[in-house]
């Protein structure tokens, strides 16, 4: 009898913090969880999207040098890392539409790089491979500009601005 009395008061001195506790990890748990399924940017450490080539056009140290230097640019995006402006001028998943782009950009007389992101938006993927599709079949400044021009729009709307 002494022995039920001891574990029957320990317990309700417990069993009230642990419920609490039990509910609070709950409501986190799923909290966590609906934040990491509504994520739908760039992911650096996951695999569920694909592997992107970004044409940078140069880095800038402040936004003024960056509004000077893109004045020329009839498109563009850009990231701010370490307080560090970074341009893109172009966006393909296509290995051959890569070159295309850099030798187009080329003659046009600016020096590119080339970085992979991996994007997970499955929307802009589908649209990107509806425009590197148009940009296989030309070589047509015109039309590699305007493509050029539209694959960036379509980032900036559906993976930075997240519609």
């Amino acid at each position: 009898m002494v022995l039920y009395d001891y574990i029957g008061d320990n317990m309700k001195k417990y069993l009230v913090p642990v419920v609490i506790a039990l509910i609070i990890g709950v409501f986190l748990g799923r909290f966590f969880l609906e934040q990491y399924d509504a994520f739908d940017g760039i992911r650096m450490v996951s695999s569920n999207g694909e592997s992107l080539y970004f044409i940078k056009y140069g880095e800038f140290n402040s936004r003024e040098e960056l509004e000077r230097q893109t004045m020329a640019l009839s498109s563009f995006i850009y990231s701010v890392i370490d307080d560090v402006y970074h341009v893109y001028i172009g966006i393909t998943g296509d290995s051959r539409n890569l070159i295309k782009l850099n030798n187009f950009y080329s003659g046009l007389g600016y020096q590119t790089t080339t970085e992979v992101f991996l994007v997970t938006n499955s929307r802009f993927l589908r649209e990107l491979a509806n425009f590197d599709n148009i940009l296989r079949g030309t070589d047509d400044d015109v039309v590699l500009t305007t493509i050029s021009n539209l694959i960036l729009e379509a980032y900036e709307e559906l993976v930075i601005n997240g519609s």
